[in-house]
């Protein structure tokens, strides 16, 4: 069967066909956001606040620090390196102004701060929840169990559970895909330019979190275009709204990058980092004590995967930041899964599509891929193999498991099968949350 996108909204589709009557069907997504939301609350109680070498929580301390800052000054910090206010002050601003609110709201209680990360983790489950609902309306289970894998990540969790602008970042991307779908599965003339302003905004908002939300920006301008392709609009017409999306985007976040190269000569700040971060581990480090670029990348590969599923930290290992993580087994088992989940996405990929959610994963895919290639140029500088640099993708990469998932197995299986891939996502949660203390 291949993805079927509907106009209809989803709360319709129950009363028309059997499994999708079953009143649990229509609570389940909201009963596994808030096993996130619980699950994010038990590994922020369990993990001790500000530890800068905590895999699981990590630089949370240096982001506390401008949090405390802005909260105190309410006003941008001027990034000294490890001096004055830290080490993450050459972060963009949104997350610290906003994290400010909580650090007042909580009576400056760095836990308190850590529930923003956890209300931007939720919403990224919410927004794979309505992403595969999107695509396939007809098919409740797929969206739960993407929901699920999103959900029950433990390392999304940890990160929805530590102060940092990742959580807010990754948030931002998932938005941004989102509206680019709805624009893509329900195309409507009348309503063009206005996804373009809304575009725009959250590309904006992106800006002003995290420096790596510049990869969205051919994401945005392609997505726009063939969105407008879509609705029946001209070349021209689809470039101007493209032009309105990335303008308002510039309007919103340009004065941070004026004011970088204002103040330090690297409007992105790229230089500026590679000079105070001289003394961190490198590539090169690796190289001359020996190691080839073989073994560096495949060093790099294993404690990326590893640490994309899970890893963290103990006041053993806090002082040198190495990462610990599960046993050697369950990574094993996780590999396999995943090897054989993209095949049958492979797969799935060969059937009839509608062309807007066709259009979507190949944009999908290519958020991906530039997420990718943003972490190679970094590894090939500094040594930081950690999986969450893939989280900005965590919306594309839930769907294309998700859909994979489904493929593999004939339809008569797909219900014991996804029902239980939510299950073990689950006890996989659960259990990471023993290491944790």
């Amino acid at each position: 069967m291949g993805l079927l996108v509907s106009r209809r909204r989803p709360r319709e589709i129950p009363r028309q066909q059997g499994l999708l009557g079953n009143r649990w069907l229509r609570y389940a997504p909201w009963a596994i956001l808030a096993a996130h939301v619980l699950l994010a609350s038990a590994y922020n109680l369990a993990t001790p606040f500000g530890n800068n070498g905590y895999a699981n929580t990590p630089d949370e301390g240096a982001h506390f620090q401008y949090v405390v800052f802005v909260a105190r000054e309410w006003r941008l910090p001027v990034f000294e390196g490890y001096a004055g206010v830290g080490y993450e002050a050459h972060q963009p601003p949104l997350y610290y102004f906003l994290a400010a609110v909580f650090y007042h709201l909580f009576g400056s209680v760095g836990k308190g701060v850590r529930w923003l990360s956890t209300a931007c983790s939720a919403g990224v489950v919410w927004l794979v929840w309505l992403s595969l609902r999107r695509i396939a309306p007809e098919r409740p289970l797929l969206a739960l169990s993407g929901t699920g894998f999103a959900a029950f990540l433990p390392m999304h969790i940890a990160i929805g559970s530590a102060v940092g602008n990742d959580a807010l970042t990754n948030f931002l991307f998932a938005a941004v895909l989102y509206r680019l779908l709805r624009d893509l599965t329900a195309p409507s003339p009348d309503s063009s330019f206005r996804e373009g302003t809304i575009l725009g905004i959250l590309l904006g908002l992106a800006l002003i979190t995290k420096a790596t939300a510049v990869l969205l920006v051919p994401i945005v301008a392609l997505g726009a275009v063939w969105g407008a392709r879509l609705q029946g609009l001209s070349w021209t017409l689809g470039g101007l709204k493209a032009a309105v999306a990335l303008g308002i985007a510039l309007l919103m976040g340009s004065w941070w990058f004026i004011r970088n190269a204002i103040l330090y000569d690297d409007p992105l700040l790229q230089r500026t980092f590679v000079d105070v971060f001289a003394g961190t581990a490198k590539a090169q480090d690796f190289l001359e004590r020996g190691a080839t670029w073989g073994q560096y990348l495949q060093l790099v590969a294993d404690w990326t995967f590893r640490s994309f599923w899970f890893a963290y930290g103990t006041p053993r290992t806090a002082s040198t930041g190495l990462p610990n993580f599960l046993p050697d087994s369950v990574y094993w088992g996780l590999a396999m899964w995943t090897l054989m989940t993209l095949f049958g996405f492979l797969l799935r990929l060969r059937e009839p599509t509608p062309t807007g959610v066709r259009v979507w994963l190949i944009l999908s895919a290519a958020t991906v891929a530039l997420v990718l290639v943003s972490f190679l140029l970094f590894i090939r500088i500094f040594f930081q193999a950690q999986g969450r640099y893939f989280y900005p993708a965590l919306l594309p990469i839930s769907v294309f498991l998700a859909l994979g998932w489904e493929r593999l197995l004939p339809p008569k299986w797909h219900t014991a099968a996804q029902a239980g891939w939510i299950g073990v996502m689950l006890l996989l949660a659960i259990g990471c949350w023993r290491y944790l203390g």
